[in-house]
């Protein structure tokens, strides 16, 4: 059965990107709507489906066509990792609070709202029924059918001393999604931010919310949570990515290496072609 949240959470911060203040309310909805944001600049609520998506550059954005929402993967994450089926998202700015770079300050609201099933709503799934694969250079996706349960096995690897190779396999339940992958922080290499800024990016960030990676040191608050955390952000990314796709993952094994915000929707997008949709 689907699910949604009991009663108004709201986070407030900085928006990572754009550097705004930025503010987000999760509503309870009681119908089968999936994941909308609202706005007073939108008519109507923006769903957050993949035919909405309008730019994968450094965060996945979507947009009605005139105004845009930015990075909101790390929130969908959030939601997605805990099971919530419908969700309206009432933002103030152009993108939710960065708050300390990773997906668990959403969870952390969402849990304390509190998750309630709706019995009389029954939940769909995308489910394979065979080998689907991806690949464009380095970036590859593939995925097939599974016994009893998501499970996921993400490859990053970056040439520098500090990064190398990092593989994480994980079954996806709420439980282990709120220990092992919400806590995991965004990051960027310094040699990256002058030409971020320039761009109009990451003007939010700070070592408050993001991880920093130079040539001899890795830049942390409170130092790394997992040795490898930037596998682990990967693979919260593409938990949120994967939620455009607007049902849940059911019985499915997805591999990734060196996965990115565009191959990501791709993906989705080739999996909600392929899969069996169960509504």
């Amino acid at each position: 059965m689907r699910k949604t949240i009991k009663s108004p959470a709201t986070i407030e911060g900085i928006g990572l990107h754009k550097g705004k203040p930025a503010r987000v309310s999760f509503l309870p909805v009681p119908g089968p709507t999936g994941y909308r944001f609202i706005s007073p600049l939108f008519k109507e609520p923006l769903p957050a489906r993949l035919d909405k998506v309008s730019g994968t550059v450094r965060g996945t954005n979507i947009s009605d066509g005139k105004n845009t929402i930015c990075t909101v993967e790390h929130l969908l994450s959030a939601a997605a990792g805990l099971g919530i089926d419908d969700l309206d998202i009432e933002i103030t700015g152009e993108e939710p609070p960065a708050a300390d770079g990773s997906a668990l300050p959403f969870a952390t609201a969402l849990l304390k709202a509190g998750i309630q099933e709706k019995p009389e709503q029954q939940r769909g799934a995308l489910e394979l029924k065979g080998l689907l694969e991806m690949a464009k250079g380095e970036t590859r996706y593939l995925a097939r059918p599974a016994q009893d349960g998501v499970f996921f096995r993400l490859t990053y690897d970056y040439p520098h001393s500090l990064v190398g190779t990092q593989v994480i396999e994980f079954t996806l339940t709420p439980e282990e999604y709120l220990v092992r992958v919400a806590p995991a922080r965004t990051f960027g290499f310094s040699h990256e931010i002058e030409a971020l800024k320039a761009a109009g990016l990451a003007l939010g960030g700070s070592l408050e919310n993001a991880i920093v990676i130079n040539e001899k040191e890795i830049l942390a608050k409170g130092g790394l949570r997992f040795t490898d955390e930037f596998a682990r952000h990967k693979l919260l990314d593409l938990i949120g990515d994967l939620a455009l796709a607007g049902l849940p993952l059911k019985n499915i094994y997805i591999e990734a290496v060196r996965p990115g915000h565009a191959g990501n929707v791709n993906f989705a997008k080739l999996l909600s072609e392929r899969a069996l949709n169960h509504d």
